[in-house]
């Protein structure tokens, strides 16, 4: 099976099942995988080299076509390997999106958006106890990962059942943001791995926290 360096070589050189079609005119056209694709053959490549290896586990996937709006949308979900409870486990996400205005510049090669490519989010899913000095040791440790690059966010719930409310709640729900605010092409596919390392990374720092509470 192909690496993800090989994936990435292979892409950049040209899609391997490129087909051929007439325009009005009757000239010859080649159709080109998008920048998106090209990016999420590679990211979700790596991604499941790190599961074969056997430090994760992939857990869901998909890949969206919105209709209402032209986005595309993919995401991949996973949780480390060696996770004993399930239940208590670290979720992640890598989220990759691009819109409308990026497929139309690339498809017919006009100046619509001042950078073609596509963004990329990380979630993590986790539980918090202590309100505000877990989520702000949170943040310090992501930033230690990541060099204070991503703009991290964090979004505290807690679910409140009709006949079973509970308040303040012993736990809450935690989604974890990392908004890297800015757009990525092919130019940025040799640093996937460093990415997908730092977010393993941050799934194994996340799950220590979380098992210091049991």
């Amino acid at each position: 099976m192909a690496n993800w360096r090989q994936l990435a070589n292979r892409w950049k050189s040209g899609h391997p099942k490129q087909e051929q079609a007439r325009d009005v005119k009757g000239e010859e056209k080649m159709f080109h995988p998008l920048v998106f694709d090209n990016i999420r053959v590679v990211l979700e490549g790596g991604v499941y080299d790190r599961d074969f290896e056997g430090a994760i586990t992939i857990t869901d996937r998909s890949d969206v076509m919105d209709m209402a709006t032209f986005q595309r949308l993919f995401q991949i979900d996973f949780e480390l390997a060696a996770a004993t409870n399930r239940e208590r486990a670290v979720k992640a996400r890598m989220q990759l999106r691009t819109g409308l205005a990026d497929i139309a510049a690339e498809q017919l090669e006009q100046p619509l958006t001042d950078h073609i490519g596509c963004t990329i989010c990380i979630h993590f899913f986790t539980e918090v106890h202590g309100v505000p000095d877990e989520p702000q040791r949170i943040t310090a440790i992501l930033n230690d990962i990541w060099g204070n690059r991503p703009y991290i966010t964090q979004t505290i719930s807690s679910r409140l059942e009709e006949h079973r409310v509970e308040w303040p709640p012993q736990t809450y729900h935690n989604q974890i943001t990392l908004d890297f605010h800015r757009k990525i092409d092919e130019g940025n596919i040799d640093d996937l791995r460093d990415l997908i390392d730092h977010t393993v990374k941050s799934l194994a720092s996340l799950q220590e926290i979380r098992d210091l509470r049991k």
